[in-house]
């Protein structure tokens, strides 16, 4: 049995590295990372700040199997303001300068945004999901369908439903998101480095309950 519940403080460093296993390879941070050392740390340190500054603006939800922690969510409610520099920095994002240089990490921010603007773009009550993770351990099982279905969108049903949207940047991700019945609505090429990355956004329309 899966327990949903938010993230307590104590369990952020936990948090932070199913995060960094969860996606050490992920396209979007490799559009920036370098060799396989520095760019665990450079998406550790990418990881960390997001969820920490998650942890203050946002709501960080966790999936607990065992009391282990094996599936978590980062979700921005509507009506709350996008995270900026200032807000990483508090969050650590020092730390994503150390391991990956000053130009890399705000280019990195500036990726991003441009990733998510459309998302951001929505009028009503808009939700975004920003993360959406299963640890390593545990992939394969579902754990990601029965979060969404089991737990996020009840959240959001029960105070006052919305617009749920998202952004990803795989093809097995894109599959993903249309089975679990997710609109795909803006498509593009973000070109960085003489690297291209694909951008899909999703949304799904939420009733109140």
């Amino acid at each position: 049995m899966i327990v949903y519940r938010k993230v307590r403080q104590d369990e952020l460093d936990q948090a932070a590295e199913l995060l960094t296993k969860s996606f050490e390879d992920y396209s979007f941070f490799n559009m920036y990372a370098g060799n396989n050392i520095k760019k665990r740390d450079f998406v550790h340190a990418i990881q960390e700040a997001n969820l920490k500054t998650a942890y203050k603006k946002y709501t960080v939800i966790a999936g607990a199997k065992d009391n282990q922690m094996v599936s978590l969510a980062q979700l921005k409610p509507p009506h709350k303001s996008e995270a900026g520099f200032f807000d990483y920095l508090l969050g650590g994002g020092i730390k994503i300068i150390l391991t990956g240089g000053l130009k890399n990490a705000m280019e990195l921010l500036k990726m991003n945004e441009e990733a998510t603007a459309v998302c951001h773009d929505q009028t009503g009550r808009v939700w975004y999901l920003s993360t959406l993770a299963v640890s390593t351990a545990h992939q394969g099982q579902g754990l990601g369908s029965k979060m969404l279905h089991d737990c996020i969108i009840p959240y959001i049903e029960k105070r006052g439903g919305g617009l749920l949207t998202l952004i990803t940047n795989t093809e097995k991700n894109r599959e993903f998101y249309k089975k679990n019945g997710f609109e795909e609505f803006h498509s593009m090429t973000i070109r960085r480095n003489g690297k291209e990355l694909g951008n899909w956004s999703y949304r799904m329309n939420i009733e109140k309950k």
